[in-house]
């Protein structure tokens, strides 16, 4: 680094990938001035008026990115297996850490944005005022608060029940109240205890009216669906995403439905697929079989896991084909998943029918598209806040690559 004026910075590189589709820009360069940036380009165009000192961030041979954009995250969960039960059973205070230690972990990996899709009580916001005000290290933080879930209901211990039509418009006023920046909305059970993944939570003028609320506060809708009838009730509700996207039967079978995907793909919602918080069960019991031999109960959880993986990748290759829009989001600390780990999401989107740019778009522009924040953030472009993440190889060539974070700038400033 070439030290000078602290308000000027300029980081160069061998590559520049700046999300908006194009070719990558060979030796790069990143004008910044405090928290925004000013010029991207070509190395050899720089041009400063004179008397001015940049500082001056050299990485020879690396890369220069946007920071990435992760759409679903839990703070409050560590991502060790504990169950939603086990977690909350601890006191907000304990927390609260846990979010805390998270948020430095996902910065710190290279996610500069991120959206937390389900916090107990006012915990996420209590995180969210401590990054702001710089008491703590974490992602620009977008926030659901509570979800709103039927009494009962998949994550109910967080706060959110609500039942009815007022119930539900009750729900959203306090949120958009507590400042949330979208809603979310539990349309099926899920990994909570005594819930029903697989049957509709709330009813239809429920949701109807759920949505219609928080979207006169222009507020999106976020809508966790387990299940095709709890898709098809999402979309004609009108949600603006749907998260997991599983089309499971009442029954539990899987089934793949052609005209609900069209109507996701008709009506321009966002799908949020989820899909290394799965395959993480499947890696975590074949660990263990290289060890040892897998008892008769693990054997069978690892062939259903493997089993539900094939035919769910199958429908999310037709989504693909389809051109059903997509934005990265882990879903992690949840299960198996430890945050700071996003990049393994981008890899199984990557492992469908995307290629590594375009699963690198949709970690980073597409995310940001889809939450509402692409005035801000997801490519390197003037005017946006430099949010700048520096790479040790190319992610177009190895989608692997994405994961050697080797620097990571947030509104200008270096945090790793």
């Amino acid at each position: 680094m070439k030290q000078g004026n602290e308000d000027m910075k300029v980081i160069k590189g061998g590559l520049l990938i700046d999300s908006n589709g194009g070719p990558p820009i060979e030796e790069a360069a990143v004008i910044i001035s405090g928290t925004t940036i000013k010029w991207v380009g070509p190395a050899k165009d720089l041009q400063f008026p004179e008397g001015l000192n940049p500082t001056v961030f050299e990485f020879p041979h690396k890369t220069i990115m946007p920071g990435l954009v992760d759409v679903h995250t839990h703070m409050n969960m560590p991502g060790d297996g504990s169950s939603p039960e086990e977690v909350y059973a601890n006191h907000n205070d304990f927390i609260l850490l846990q979010s805390v230690k998270n948020a430095a972990s996902h910065l710190e990996s290279g996610v500069t944005t991120a959206r937390d899709n389900g916090a107990k009580d006012r915990t996420s916001f209590s995180l969210k005022e401590g990054i702001e005000n710089g008491f703590v290290n974490g992602p620009r933080m977008l926030l659901s608060g509570r979800p709103i879930t039927v009494t009962g209901g998949h994550c109910w211990m967080m706060g959110g029940e609500a039942d009815g039509i007022e119930g539900v418009r009750a729900a959203v006023r306090q949120l958009v109240k507590e400042r949330a920046d979208f809603i979310k909305v539990m349309v099926n059970g899920g990994g909570t205890e005594n819930t029903f993944p697989y049957l509709p939570a709330f009813n239809d003028d429920e949701l109807n009216a759920l949505a219609w609320e928080s979207h006169k506060f222009n507020k999106p809708v976020a809508a966790h669906c387990q299940a095709t009838a709890g898709i098809n009730s999402a979309l004609e509700a009108g949600a603006d995403m749907i998260i997991h996207c599983t089309y499971f039967q009442p029954d539990g079978t899987y089934k793949f439905d052609q005209a609900v995907a069209e109507k996701i793909a008709k009506k321009g919602a966002w799908v949020n697929l989820t899909l290394h918080v799965g395959l993480a069960r499947i890696f975590l019991l074949e660990a263990i079989q290289r060890t040892r031999k897998l008892t008769a109960e693990e054997q069978e959880r690892l062939d259903a896991a493997m089993r539900r993986r094939d035919i769910h990748h199958d429908a999310c290759n037709r989504m693909i084909e389809l051109g059903v829009k997509f934005a990265a989001g882990s879903d992690s600390g949840w299960g198996n998943y430890p945050l700071g780990e996003f990049q393994r999401e981008v890899e199984a989107l990557t492992s469908l029918g995307m290629s590594n740019h375009q699963g690198i778009i949709s970690a980073t522009k597409d995310a940001a598209a889809s939450t509402g924040v692409s005035n801000l953030v997801g490519t390197l472009e003037a005017g946006k806040e430099a949010d700048v993440l520096i790479l040790d190889g190319n992610p177009i060539q190895d989608i692997k690559n994405l994961s050697k974070v080797a620097a990571v700038f947030k509104s200008g400033s270096l945090v790793k």
